[in-house]
């Protein structure tokens, strides 16, 4: 980082502290204008107000930019904000006035305009930094503004493919989820809106700003969609769980208490787990999804399923009649009983006829 220039101003020793520097004190953060991402040449502006206490000694204020053609000025007030002095810009430092032995508290704002630097483009700028440096060159104090991106045109389609890429995969997901049965018309609907964005931005990437922050929205748009995924597949997983504990309950109370049961309690346990592990980690981070946090919750929600298709089948079986047991003869084996038992009654019915019509006879 380029230092600029210097300010010479005095702090002082509080009278009631003894052999120790005074601290400033930063009333607010530094104001920047324009915030958040820049453009290479964009003019910006920055403005930080810093009080100072009474009787103090005089140590040096540092101050530093990133910017180029940058001009530093600077404005010395009483804390009700009465002028005490100006320092012009274009001074090396701010001089002319001693700020030793003041009888009040006073209230310095530092006033910087420039350019941000060609050669930025794609990384990250540090607007205004301040240091309050003793004598024997201790920074004692410091503050630094937030750092922000300056935008690079030649990164616009990269960053249009990885947002394509990402939303694509999101899609492969959902699919996913929506073929297990999880209610998925929210997460569809950020992820369309994340398209929206999308093709926006792809529509203006030779306007870099307006392709930035297109790419912003689109990017926000998707971490929304991400996290409606997450709560889908949660949701989704939850009732597998409800689904498959109904039918443990449904077993044990026909009395099946098999290994088959004690297998599908054990997966069901695990399955539990899984979803426990992800829902206290979404519920820790509502406003982000990690990978390792989508990758948890369909975890979750893969072993549920397959937990319950096991549970199912078990109920089902247990639910058949002894007839079912023969498979899918079972009709014409009734059908063939019934005949022998009708052929065999109608023998017996016959045969008694005939004998009793042979005592008549006789």
């Amino acid at each position: 980082m380029k230092k600029i220039t210097y300010f010479l101003i005095a702090l002082l020793f509080c009278a009631a502290l003894v052999g120790t520097v005074s601290a400033w004190n930063s009333n607010t953060e530094a104001n920047i204008n324009p915030s958040g991402s820049l453009m290479p040449g964009d003019s910006v502006s920055a403005t930080m107000t810093i009080t100072f206490a009474a009787n103090s000694d005089v140590d040096r204020i540092d101050l530093t930019t990133d910017l180029t053609s940058a001009v530093w000025t600077g404005s010395l007030t009483s804390l009700d904000g009465t002028p005490i002095t100006e320092f012009p810009a274009g001074k090396r430092y701010f001089d002319g006035y001693s700020l030793s032995d003041l009888p009040q508290d006073v209230k310095l704002t530092i006033y910087l305009d420039g350019k941000v630097p060609e050669n930025k483009a794609g990384m990250e700028i540090t607007v205004i930094k301040v240091e309050q440096i003793t004598d024997s060159n201790t920074v004692i104090s410091s503050y630094q503004s937030d750092k922000q991106m300056v935008y690079n045109p030649d990164d616009i389609p990269d960053q249009i493919e990885d947002v394509q890429n990402a939303i694509n995969e999101l899609d492969s997901q959902i699919t996913e989820l929506s073929k297990q049965g999880a209610d998925v018309s929210t997460a569809i609907s950020k992820l369309e809106t994340a398209r929206d964005y999308l093709d926006a931005a792809d529509n203006h990437k030779n306007d870099v700003a307006t392709a930035s922050s297109e790419l912003v929205s689109a990017s926000a748009a998707l971490v929304e969609a991400e996290k409606e995924m997450v709560s889908a597949a949660l949701t989704k997983a939850k009732s597998n769980l409800d689904a498959i504990e109904q039918n443990i309950a449904n077993l044990n109370a026909k009395g099946w208490n098999d290994n088959r049961v004690i297998l599908l309690s054990t997966s069901k346990e695990t399955a539990q787990n899984l979803y426990n592990t992800a829902k206290s980690a979404y519920d820790a981070l509502p406003s982000s999804v990690s990978s390792s946090l989508k990758s948890q919750s369909l975890e979750a929600l893969n072993k549920s399923t397959s937990t319950l298709e096991t549970s199912n089948a078990l109920w089902e079986e247990a639910q058949k009649s002894p007839l079912d047991a023969v498979g899918p003869y079972a009709m014409y084996i009734v059908i063939a009983v019934v005949a022998v038992l009708v052929i065999v009654g109608a023998i017996i019915v016959i045969r008694r006829r005939n004998e009793n019509d042979w005592d008549e006879l006789g």
